[in-house]
């Protein structure tokens, strides 16, 4: 396992010009392959959406990111993936010819909002096909008519694996071709490739892989091309740990990457069983950022001790062009069950705190 190229030498293909959660068109342009992309449609709001071929293999896979604009970790991977194959995977490219839509939502990314410029959630209008970017995208799917397809995502801090103490750092998913949620040739064959990704990755970040709620929404992308018969992969990137920045989860994302293409130009996939793939325990959302634990806080003249989950809120600040993570409280009460990225616990403390949204920040720089 540590012999191998993608694990070894990561830092060597990694594309480390972008390493901010904020990541528009224009980063694009600070790679070494940006000469290679190719405007193919525009945003609501006119802005490029570019597109990128690589190889010129006979097995063409369609991939796409950030048709949520604020989910960047998935697509600094694939930059990084881009990078891998340029340098290293010359075999693959003989094979297979990748398809890639970086930035499918550049308003939603330029403003760091899930939506794009109308308001509309992109993985919502498979069907009404009612904004520019959808119709690009489906046309984009009937034009190449792809033997697979990657739909990148990033998931929010709140999962865990089941019902475990650990972070869903990656998900999967097979998405569903109907209500019963049946087991057909493409969805089967999505199970596999995603199987052959956990095997690797398990080895990596035991026990933090899970496996994405399948609830079949005609509506959703994924759902649609893959009830098209075309074997179809939702990726999410997760929280791991303090690191924000997702950084960690940038680079077992992009070996995930590289695992399923390397799967599928060797075919290799199909030696999985299926059923595997539902061995992967299952997202919870059993996480806050921050949990407060036996806290003492006034109640009637008297006071009790409660758990205190909070959330952060992410934000673009215009100026800086960061993101910004405020704290709010999400829930009050005994969240025993529940863990937190960062906890504090209270029980040797007998000060009585008065906490709110407002004061918040504070109280969690001085404790």
């Amino acid at each position: 396992m540590k012999d191998e190229i993608e694990i070894r030498n990561y830092l060597k293909y990694k594309n480390h010009q972008v390493q901010d959660r904020y990541l528009t068109n224009e980063s694009l342009f600070k790679l070494d392959f940006s000469k290679n992309l190719k405007p193919i449609g525009k945003s609501v709001n006119k802005l490029p959406i570019y597109f990128l071929k690589l190889g010129n293999g006979p097995i063409k896979i369609l991939v796409w990111s950030q048709m949520h604009g604020n989910e960047t970790t998935s697509t600094r991977a694939l930059l990084d993936l881009i990078t891998f194959l340029n340098i290293y995977g010359s075999n693959y490219l003989k094979k297979i010819s990748l398809h890639v839509i970086p930035i499918l939502n550049p308003d939603g990314a330029l403003n760091y909002t899930r939506t794009n410029f109308n308001g509309i959630d992109l993985n919502r209008d498979a069907l009404v096909l009612s904004q520019p970017e959808s119709i690009l995208l489906n046309e984009m799917y009937h034009s190449i008519n792809p033997h697979f397809c990657f739909n990148l995502h990033d998931q929010r801090s709140i999962y865990s694996v089941s019902n475990s103490k650990k972070s869903s750092v990656l998900s999967f998913l097979s998405p569903s071709v109907d209500e019963i949620k049946s087991d057909t040739d493409s969805r089967i064959k999505s199970m596999k490739i995603i199987s052959s990704i956990e095997k690797k990755l398990n080895n990596l970040i035991e026990g933090h892989i899970s496996r994405f709620k399948d609830d079949y929404n005609a509506n959703c992308v994924g759902d649609t091309f893959q009830s098209l018969g075309t074997p179809t992969i939702l990726f999410e990137s997760g929280q791991y740990g303090l690191d924000y920045s997702r950084e960690n989860t940038r680079n077992y994302m992009c070996i995930a990457l590289i695992t399923a293409i390397k799967s599928i130009a060797s075919e290799n996939y199909d030696l999985n069983d299926y059923n595997s793939y539902y061995s992967i325990p299952p997202n919870e959302e059993l996480f806050f950022d921050i949990l407060l634990r036996n806290i003492k806080i006034p109640k009637n003249n008297t006071f009790e001790r409660v758990d205190i989950g909070v959330y952060f809120n992410e934000s673009l600040d215009k100026k800086t062009k960061k993101i910004t993570f405020s704290p709010v409280i999400s829930k009050i009460g005994n969240l025993k069950l529940m863990t937190g990225h960062k906890e504090i616990d209270f029980s040797n403390n007998h000060i009585i705190h008065e906490i709110t949204n407002e004061n918040l920040v504070e109280f969690i720089k001085n404790v």
